[in-house]
């Protein structure tokens, strides 16, 4: 009996999630190792063309985690300061399956200010395709005396799909950045029971700076990248809020980074503390790969077993080194770092 009114809650509670879904956009904690995931100004950010293949675990130990997986092509086309990028991604969430597919063009362009300050706006069109897989799923009216049941009452969902847009801008030098992202322009509607649940649009602050920590002739650049990113949402009478802040130490083949992800409020005992976040990469000429675990925070404890994230980068068709200053100075993985080797800070 205990199990059944679990897995009746459960079910209720699967039902309310999935008919009120606000289908936002998934993120990797290696945010800036799938940069096309944050904002459309990061298309084209690099001396020539760049691919990303992300995936992600979260929550390893629970049945049906939730896993995401997205492949990004980009290029810079440096004679007319424009980049494109081009970007797939797969989510798939919970015993019920839910599935998240989406594919998205990407343009920005550079406007330079003087020889210090540039501003790079981007914009994006994507089309969204949202499903479920029943037959993976348990619903409460299958569990009966005798074990689980094949026969339920839980009708087809059929797909459904639609298309949205994006806007951005980033503001920076070859020290520091800060960039805004509104995404969900056109608020489709998000319901499987086609209700008039539009999605709500998200708003994403984020930004930087990177201190160089030696400037002795001879030896290797020592980085530290400290950045931050923050979203806001309003769903209904709601507002949801995420805040991830971490360091980068970066020396040149090798990246090590931490960063927290949660939401404090002092005046609440029911503050957001999410995970504490552990990263590592290395470069391997143009190609580089990157790991992170991150460690659940929150009630839901280590029972959850974390989350593994991996990335892959390459890099390819460079031009001029010099072309370098042009580069958001983000702490991609790609090069390591977003400067020439002969460039010097201001």
């Amino acid at each position: 009996m205990i199990r059944y009114k679990k897995c009746m809650c459960t079910g209720a509670f699967i039902w309310a999630w999935l008919f009120s879904v606000d289908a936002q956009k998934p993120q990797f904690s290696q945010y800036y190792a799938s940069p096309l995931l944050i904002a459309p100004s990061f298309a084209g950010n690099s001396l020539g063309t760049r691919a990303f293949v992300n995936f992600r675990d979260q929550w390893a130990n629970m049945p049906g985690s939730f896993t995401t997986y997205s492949l990004a092509l980009d290029n810079n086309f440096y004679s007319i300061n424009s980049g494109a990028g081009v970007v797939f991604l797969r989510d798939v969430a919970g015993k019920v399956r839910y599935g998240n597919t989406m594919a998205a063009l990407l343009y920005s362009y550079r406007f330079n200010f003087n020889n210090e300050w540039r501003i790079r706006p981007g914009i994006a069109f994507s089309w969204t395709q949202h499903s479920i897989d029943f037959p993976s799923a348990i619903f409460p009216d299958q569990i009966w005396e005798m074990g689980i049941s094949p026969a339920t009452i839980e009708k087809t969902v059929d797909p459904y799909s639609y298309f949205d847009a994006e806007v951005s801008a980033v503001f920076y030098n070859r020290r520091m950045w800060f960039g805004l992202d509104v995404s969900n322009l056109m608020r489709p509607v998000s319901s499987f029971s086609h209700l008039q649940s539009r999605i709500p649009m998200q708003w994403t602050q984020f930004g930087g700076c990177n201190f160089r920590l030696n400037r002795g002739l001879g030896s290797a650049s020592q980085i530290l990248s400290v950045n931050y990113l923050a979203k806001i949402a309003q769903w209904s009478s709601a507002t949801f809020y995420q805040f991830e802040v971490g360091a980068n130490w970066i020396r040149s083949p090798l990246l090590l980074g931490v960063a927290w992800r949660g939401l404090p409020n002092f005046k609440s005992p029911y503050s957001s503390y999410d995970a504490v976040i552990i990263t590592a990469g290395v470069a391997f000429g143009n190609f580089t790969v990157g790991y992170s675990y991150d460690f659940t925070v929150s009630s839901l404890g280590p029972a959850t077993g974390g989350s593994h994230e991996v990335t892959l980068s390459f890099s390819f068709n460079e031009g001029n080194r010099n072309d370098r200053k042009s580069s958001i100075p983000c702490p991609g993985l790609v090069k390591s770092l977003m400067f020439g080797d002969k460039e010097s800070y201001r």
